[in-house]
Formats: C-alpha cells, sequence, structure tokens
C-alpha cells in the first residue's frame, strides 16, 4: 500500500483540466450573453460544489491508496471523460444557442426580450444547459473511477434537477402557455426518469 505517482495520475490532470475548462467557459459566455447579471457568482463556484469535488479528490485519494488497482482501470476512466465532454458540450451548445435567453438564475418573471428557443440543440433537448451538467458532473467523477461519488453526484445531481425542472417548467408555461406545453410534450431531458 501506498501512493507513489510521481507527480500526478493523467486522470488528476484531466479532472484539473475538465474543471478549469468548465468555469472559464461559464464564465466567458456569461460575459457575453449575460453580461448585466455578471458577478463573481457567474464562476459558479459555490460552497456546497467546493465540498463535492473535495469529496471526488479524497475518494480518489484513499482509492489510490487503499485499492491501487481500481485506478487503473482505463476504460472506465476513458468513458467518464467521454461522459465529461459530451456534457460540457451540451452545456456549452445549449448556452450559445439561448444566447442571451440562458441565464444562470431562474427568472421568475418574463422579460420583454425572452422567447421560448426551441431551435438548435434545443430543438432536441429540452434542458441542455441541466443534462450537460449531468452529464459532466457524473462523468468527472467516473474519470477519476471514483464509484462512490459518481453515483452520489448522480443522486444530488438528480434530486436537484427534478425539484428544479417543476419549480421553472410551471413559470415557462406561465410565460410562454400552449407553446411551452407542446414543445414539453415532444422534446424529452435524457436526464433519467425526468420526462
Amino acid at each position: 500500500m501506498g501512493l507513489d505517482w510521481g507527480w500526478a495520475p493523467w486522470q488528476l490532470q484531466l479532472f484539473g483540466v475538465l474543471l478549469a475548462f468548465y468555469h472559464v467557459s461559464e464564465f466567458t459566455l456569461a460575459a457575453v450573453f449575460m453580461r448585466q447579471q455578471l458577478s463573481w457568482s457567474s464562476w459558479l463556484i459555490t460552497k456546497p460544489y467546493c465540498l463535492a469535488m473535495g469529496t471526488g479528490l479524497l475518494e480518489f485519494w484513499l482509492e489510490s491508496w487503499l485499492w491501487p488497482q481500481l485506478k487503473q482501470l482505463t476504460s472506465i476512466s476513458l468513458l467518464g471523460l467521454v461522459l465529461a465532454v459530451l456534457g460540457e458540450t451540451i452545456r456549452k451548445a445549449g448556452m450559445v444557442t439561448a444566447g442571451r435567453n440562458f441565464t444562470h438564475t431562474i427568472q421568475s418573471q418574463k422579460s420583454p426580450q425572452h422567447q421560448l428557443v426551441t431551435w438548435g440543440i434545443y430543438r432536441f433537448v429540452r434542458h441542455p444547459g441541466y443534462l450537460g451538467w449531468f452529464l459532466w458532473s457524473v462523468g468527472t467523477q467516473v474519470l477519476l473511477v471514483n464509484p462512490f461519488c459518481a453515483i452520489g453526484f448522480a443522486i444530488v445531481a438528480w434530486r436537484f434537477f427534478k425539484a428544479r425542472l417543476r419549480y421553472e417548467e410551471a413559470l415557462l408555461v406561465n410565460f410562454f402557455g400552449l407553446d411551452y406545453v407542446d414543445y414539453r410534450a415532444r422534446t424529452p431531458t435524457y436526464i433519467p426518469f425526468l420526462p
């Protein structure tokens, strides 16, 4: 038993790259499309998020020490990388497609320029930002071959989006009426068990 990494395993290096790209690109797109709402919170770094990612690093370290062969499952790590990159791509496609209609916070009142986006990636996925984040967050833990955090991230993210979708979609029905009801009926979220 012991840690002899030299510098850092490739999974940790990619994990760092994924986190850096996610936060820099979120802030950059917020600066482009949500300039009036731009703040430090646009980096999307919160205490619960830091606790979750810290827990993922702790699991990686402990399992590397106690069960090093687990972290050598390259095919699992590569699957996680694919999930994370796919999630990042879906989320950013949603942000770019929605443009100024995309915000990091749910809008409780419809602004005059607010429109229902049903083209681009929204033609296929009802909430690409949510699906993308779900895949990205779980993918980061699969990349690290963290079985406990991968399951935990999936459960916590699913519960979060279940509550958020219920609230947000009630607002969207109020904003857009039957147009949103029709869009919701024909366009899935692809988040497991959330229609």
